[in-house]
């Protein structure tokens, strides 16, 4: 994504330091002559690519194995990690112990060989390392402290080290004789556990969660004590891990999702996985017998009507969603005999008689709930909230539909970090709370986007449950940031990617929110990545199948051809701000290769834009959108012989960075403390008449046919009121707001963002 040239990040590769900065300095030949000439810039580019490629460590790649697989039971296949089901992580109506608050801390770098070595052979070692900080009588009252969730180096702090967590907490007496698993929302990057000294496991990849069962480890009505070893290798020290090096955002080391204790009967439902249709659903749930005894059990499976307002927007628990009344469908499934340690996958379908379909205009939801009962008593209750919507490409045309309409979705993209402007004026920030994703989320609306693109990573959960009840469509995706031949090559064949895109589709599989998983970006190589990104979109094909896949390909290349195997051709697009001349002409020309490349395609920019730095900037920035626009609009998916599905203007807020030289970059529209840049009005001059493709309806349905109250109805009049952001149809935004994966070079001034939510 952003940088200044197409070389980014190569200053962080031990002797590049002075080749990028030549490569990006402001006005450098580089930019100024190679890349307005697409050819020399793809030679260009190949051959920087070559050196960067020779210059990561060469040492043979990490040997640690995935820890997520499918594995086939009664009923189907079911994934299985660290021994367990793969639970869902969604709230449920369950005993829980929060761990989120204060931990205590010892940052410290790890050998992340050792790290990466399986733990037949390096467990030992690892423990004899500690020096007895995984066991519970350790004494760490002189470690300082962290919150959960955070980060051990948040902004600007640009240290990416690890350290050790530790954390007591009493279980309540009420967990004996339960199941208890140990569940955390992500830990970057490499995460061990143990409980009383008890290693429980141990979990790679940054943004995506894990759990362990902890039932005999756990002391109810006691002690515990929880330790966890984070590694966290720095960006461009290795080539085994995901991402390896080339990345623009911070490296956030630590826990940095919640993490808590979840107690459930033995037999229980450990998820439900909900694929949506317009009329209804298809369900499967899995269930585990955890206990000693063989049962009988029954599941009973009902569709509750819910409804987001602005008293339960940021409420976690689905049951605050619910607006009364007995559901609308229900299903009894027999679950039959459960053998202890079964655990057994039962499917079914339900049909909704005038369902509520979701959509960004008309977010309507719904809540499913599973209850597991043995004998004549419920002994176990799983919630999840969804929507019924459908997404799919055109086959009509190269457009996506969303419910069987044609879209074409303005967007905005958005790192996972929130920035404040200290009284020094230096930068600090950290990972947002939900009170400060709606804060976001509310200038995204103001500006009239409807899509929001994740980063270059798994999106934060809480920012999903808001995109669900207020209506925005969401990109998100596994971070293959600019990967090379060589680094596809050992990332494959370790299998992380595939475990992190599993585990996203696994989490994410019930927000309806998510339209779109993005496979990698700005990446290299031909036959490597297309063969990558054939087997991730099969992997992706395999656990979901609800969304559509893409990548983020090169703009300055728009013939290129690995996205054959993915549904929609994604691109980011810097025409006249790293190659050409022309940013009007040469995106159009760019358009009509990229749509001869893919005639039956859907052509999504993922990014477009410029940053603001300097006192030319911020009219440069506006220049850029108004050029860029005109053809995207004029190609937009909801005209006639139109082909682009989706935009996104790069980015919605300014945000860290580790690039050298640089603390924030400033391509956001807006700015330190919220401040908006000319460029807002722009955006929304441009697209405040152009409608999306879907309308929401005049009386939105609520389930089952009866008529709604319009003023409780979750759709855009409540999120535009919730905000106070009085854009009348602001629904109807085409946003071709194209997410700038560009960055510019040396800037003398760091700038900064934030504010928390209104």
């Amino acid at each position: 994504m952003r940088r200044r040239g197409i070389a980014p990040r190569v200053a962080r590769l031990r002797g590049w330091g002075r080749l990028e900065g030549w490569i990006a300095r402001p006005g450098g030949r580089w930019r100024s002559r190679l890349l307005r000439r697409p050819a020399i810039a793809r030679l260009a580019l190949a051959a920087v690519t070559v050196a960067i490629s020779g210059c990561v460590p060469a040492a043979d790649a990490g040997t640690l194995a995935p820890t997520l697989s499918m594995v086939a039971v009664r009923g189907g296949k079911v994934a299985v990690q660290n021994g367990t089901p793969v639970p869902t992580f969604a709230y449920q109506p369950r005993p829980r112990v929060e761990l989120n608050g204060p931990w205590r801390v010892e940052r410290r770098p790890f050998d992340s060989n050792l790290s990466l070595t399986p733990r037949s052979a390096s467990l030992a070692r690892i423990v004899a390392d500690a020096g007895g900080r995984e066991s519970p009588d350790f004494d760490d009252r002189g470690w300082g402290t962290a919150e959960v969730p955070g980060a051990l180096n948040p902004p600007p702090d640009r240290t990416e080290t690890g350290g050790w967590y530790r954390r007591d907490v009493q279980l309540p007496a009420g967990f004996a004789g339960q199941t208890i698993l140990l569940r955390f929302g992500a830990v970057n990057y490499l995460a061990d556990v143990w409980l009383n000294g008890v290693w429980l496991g141990y979990h790679e990849g940054g943004s995506t969660p894990f759990a362990f069962d902890a039932t005999a480890a756990a002391k109810p009505g006691a002690r515990n004590v929880v330790a966890v070893r984070v590694d966290n290798p720095p960006w461009g020290t290795r080539n085994d891990i995901v991402p390896w090096g080339l990345a623009d955002w911070w490296n956030f080391a630590g826990i940095i999702r919640p993490a808590w204790f979840e107690a459930s009967n033995p037999v229980h439902a450990v998820r439900a996985d909900i694929v949506p249709h317009l009329d209804g659903a298809d369900v499967s749930v899995v269930v585990q017998n955890a206990g000693v005894d063989a049962v009988d059990a029954r599941l009973t499976v009902e569709v509750l009507p819910a409804r987001a307002t602005a008293t339960n927007l940021l409420a976690p628990d689905p049951r605050s969603l619910l607006v009364g009344g007995g559901p609308i469908a229900t299903q009894d499934l027999p679950a039959a005999a459960l053998n202890a340690a079964d655990v057994v996958r039962l499917d079914t379908t339900f049909f909704v008689a005038d369902a509520a379909a979701w959509s960004p205009p008309s977010p309507s939801l719904y809540v499913l709930r599973v209850s597991l009962s043995v004998g004549d008593s419920v002994v176990d209750t799983l919630l999840e909230t969804f929507g019924l919507r459908t997404v799919a490409v055109d086959p009509d045309g190269p457009s996506v539909a969303l419910n069987g309409q044609r879209v074409a979705l303005p967007g905005v993209a958005l790192h996972d970090q929130l920035l404040t402007r200290r009284a020094t004026a230096s930068v600090s920030g950290g990972v947002p709370t939900p009170a400060q994703v709606r804060g976001q989320l509310a200038e995204a609306a103001s500006v009239g986007a409807r899509l929001i693109r994740t980063g270059h990573a798994p999106a934060n959960p809480a920012l999903l449950d808001l995109a669900d009840r207020l209506g925005f469509a969401v990109w998100e995706e596994i971070p293959l940031y600019h990967y090379t031949p060589q680094t596809y090559g050992i990332a494959m064949k370790r299998g992380i990617p595939q475990q992190m895109l599993r585990e996203m589709a696994l989490r994410d599989m019930n927000h309806p929110s998510v339209l779109f998983h993005g496979l990698s970006n700005e990446s290299t190589g031909e036959d490597q990545r297309t063969e990558a990104l054939k087997e991730l979109h099969e992997v992706d094909r395999g656990i979901d199948g609800t969304r559509l896949t893409g990548q983020a390909a090169y703009g300055f290349n728009p013939a290129d051809t690995t996205s054959s195997p993915l549904d929609v051709a994604g691109y980011t697009f810097y025409h006249g701000v790293f190659y050409g001349s022309d940013a009007a002409a040469d995106t159009q020309a760019a358009l009509a290769t990229a749509h001869a490349t893919y005639p039956k395609k859907p052509i999504v920019i993922l990014e477009f834009g410029r940053w603001a730095d300097g006192a030319a900037g911020p009219g440069l920035q506006r220049d850029v959108f108004a050029a860029t626009s005109r053809p995207l609009l004029a190609d937009r998916s909801t005209v006639a012989g139109g082909y682009v599905s989706a935009a996104v203007w790069w980015t919605l807020e300014d945000y860290a960075t580790l690039r050298p030289n640089i603390t924030v970059e400033h391509f956001g529209l807006f700015a330190a403390e919220g401040e908006a840049r000319p460029v807002v009005d722009a955006v929304r001059e441009a697209f405040s008449d152009l409608p999306v493709g879907l309308a929401p309806a005049a009386v939105p349905p609520v389930p089952g046919g009866r008529a709604a109250d319009p003023t409780s109805t979750p759709s855009g009049p409540l999120l535009l009121a919730y905000f106070a952001y009085g854009l009348a149809g602001a629904l109807a935004v085409l946003g071709v707001a194209f997410a700038v994966m560009v960055r510019r070079g040396g800037r003398g001034h760091a700038s900064t963002q934030r504010r928390s939510a209104p």
